[in-house]
């Protein structure tokens, strides 16, 4: 009887497979390590894996440094095919009924639209989900592009919307269904740490702010300096971190050679890209969090640096308005004017009381909106209308 229990149990198990909706999530896992990767890496720890039948495929190659990303050369074309190979073979194998396909702006867009096209041959229903703003990806380029970018998006099935931005594709491309849904994360490891934030004593001491995500001047890093140096230049003590890998080649030098002759080298320490327990130690550490950037979809490290109870000082722009409540757990400043930075920042270095009450903010709004199983729970209903 024993071997004829287990073949019941693996054939119930079957049937109950069978009947799960069947998606195939074309995505990003570190490495590198960036927003996309980490958003996808924590799709994949949560439960979602349970609920439908769930193949992830990685159409982006792991050994390219972040500042070869979107260039036109040779090795990334040889990877591009690779990975629309890798889709095509996941397709064929997996037979899904949806493909919840997450691209980028420039080259990552005209990959994953060759993957679209795959999809829709095999009569698969698609889901795209840009992880960019929209400016980036379609308001701010030439009328080519946007006539290409509104032809790929009427071979699909829907828009998943990271951001409020992204909700006027339907007039964009008339007749296409928009899902909002803003990304999030596993809050665990990051409640813990706004805990212990509210639990220590308060202490006059140098407030720290962070950065963590790619350097360059596209994100603000060159704003962010100009900004430290006028706040040191006032007789203020605060220390600057940046956390990250150098988004173009040749920014990284700029940027210590800007340090050194602006002499602020023990104000200002730039730091190679964590992940784990360095991560969290990082927004442990922090008493702010900055991200000046000129475009942006919705940041993880926001997201992850408001879990960790952190104020946030943040450009006016992509999905970063959904994360800020103005005044409330952070302000919003237009992208590269470094005196209203460095203005917003000194507001939250000099005000203890402030500080203490956004770091609160930041981490009730966190976990209230941006956790991973509400996530999950709204994709699969997402999934299911898609169908």
């Amino acid at each position: 009887m024993r071997p004829f229990k287990k073949f019941l149990v693996k054939s119930q198990r079957d049937r109950q497979d069978s009947a799960k909706l069947r998606v195939l999530l074309a995505g990003h896992l570190p490495p590198p390590i960036g927003g996309m990767a980490t958003y996808y890496q924590s799709l994949m720890s949560s439960s979602l894996p349970e609920r439908i039948s769930l193949l992830f495929v990685q159409t982006s190659t792991h050994n390219r440094e972040f500042p070869q990303s979107g260039r036109a050369t040779l090795s990334n074309f040889v990877a591009a095919v690779k990975d629309c190979g890798r889709f095509f073979r996941a397709v064929v194998s997996h037979r899904p009924q949806i493909c919840h396909i997450g691209t980028s702006f420039g080259l990552s867009f005209v990959k994953h639209s060759i993957c679209i096209v795959i999809a829709r041959v095999f009569g698969n229903r698609v889901l795209i989900h840009p992880h960019c703003s929209l400016s980036a990806l379609y308001l701010d380029r030439p009328k080519l592009w946007r006539w290409y970018f509104r032809q790929v998006i009427r071979l699909t099935q829907g828009v998943i919307a990271l951001s409020s931005e992204w909700m006027q594709v339907s007039q964009i491309v008339p007749g296409t269904q928009v899902y909002f849904l803003h990304n999030a994360i596993n809050l665990a490891p990051y409640r813990s740490i706004a805990q212990e934030r509210f639990t220590r004593p308060q202490k006059n001491c140098v407030v720290h702010i962070l950065y963590m995500g790619n350097i360059g001047q596209a994100k603000g890093s060159f704003d962010l300096l100009k900004s430290a140096q006028w706040i040191s230049s006032k007789g203020i003590e605060a220390s600057f971190e940046l956390v990250g890998s150098e988004m173009r080649p040749g920014e990284l030098d700029r940027l210590h050679q800007q340090i050194d002759a602006a002499g602020l080298s023990k104000v200002i320490k730039i730091h190679s890209p964590v992940l784990g327990a360095e991560k969290l130690a990082c927004f442990q550490d922090a008493d702010v969090f900055a991200y000046p950037s000129y475009s942006e979809g919705m940041p993880m490290a926001v997201i992850e640096a408001m879990a960790s109870g952190l104020p946030i000082v943040a450009s006016n722009v992509g999905g970063l308005p959904d994360l800020l409540e103005e005044g409330v757990n952070g302000i919003l400043v237009e992208p590269g004017h470094s005196d209203w930075l460095a203005a917003a920042l000194l507001k939250i270095i000099t005000d203890a009381q402030l500080r203490h009450s956004m770091q609160k903010k930041s981490a009730q709004i966190a976990s209230e909106q941006y956790d991973i199983e509400h996530h999950v729970l709204k994709l699969v209903d997402i999934y299911a209308q898609s169908i």
